[in-house]
């Protein structure tokens, strides 16, 4: 009689423990609704369903080094759909959020982008959207800034002639200290906010 091998449920508690809504892969019954759902599976490396046998089978660096968990667009069909009610979207951002957290960058750029983006929240309160893509083409260098700024710039005249970006600086929002304070507080809560 052959011995049956141990399944290792220490992913699965640490996903249920520290993720955003992780609990509630427990009530998934894989029947891939939300795979069959998602307008973006065929981008994936592992489909919503996969992710969550996955983390029941404690792959815990196959699910932290996906692609998919960073591709989820909130369109909220997966939602929708769900037999069982899951809040798909929601665990998909929260395993992107603490993937990032655990030092786990599945799409560097994706991450680049999110970072720059909040950090012009928490510091202005909006988006400076040459100030984003500056900051964002520059991430991996001169070269790569100056290249990146030339395939890009027909949509940055086009955004200028049409009164969708700037040419000065955006001002600080009135009451950016109280929109500050609310950001730390969510980022202290572990629901998100800002890690600057």
């Amino acid at each position: 009689m052959s011995e049956k091998p141990s399944y290792d449920t220490s992913f699965a508690q640490e996903v249920f423990q520290n993720v955003d809504y992780g609990e509630e892969i427990k009530m998934c019954m894989q029947c891939g609704v939300c795979s069959a759902s998602c307008p973006l599976a065929f981008h994936m490396d592992y489909s919503p369903r996969k992710i969550f046998a996955m983390i029941r089978a404690g792959k815990r660096e196959e699910v932290l080094s996906s692609r998919a968990i960073l591709l989820c667009t909130s369109c909220y069909t997966c939602k929708v759909r769900c037999p069982r009610g899951i809040p798909v979207i929601d665990v998909m951002h929260g395993l992107a959020h603490y993937a990032l957290k655990q030092g786990f960058v599945p799409r560097k750029a994706t991450a680049a982008f999110g970072r720059e983006f909040w950090n012009q929240i928490y510091k202005i309160g909006r988006i400076d959207e040459k100030d984003l893509s500056r900051r964002y083409f520059f991430e991996d260098g001169f070269v790569a800034g100056i290249r990146n700024s030339l395939e890009m710039a027909d949509l940055g005249i086009s955004l200028v002639l049409h009164r969708r970006m700037k040419l000065l600086p955006e001002r600080k929002i009135k009451g950016i200290n109280s929109l500050r304070k609310m950001l730390d507080k969510a980022a202290k809560m572990g629901k998100g906010g800002v890690s600057l």
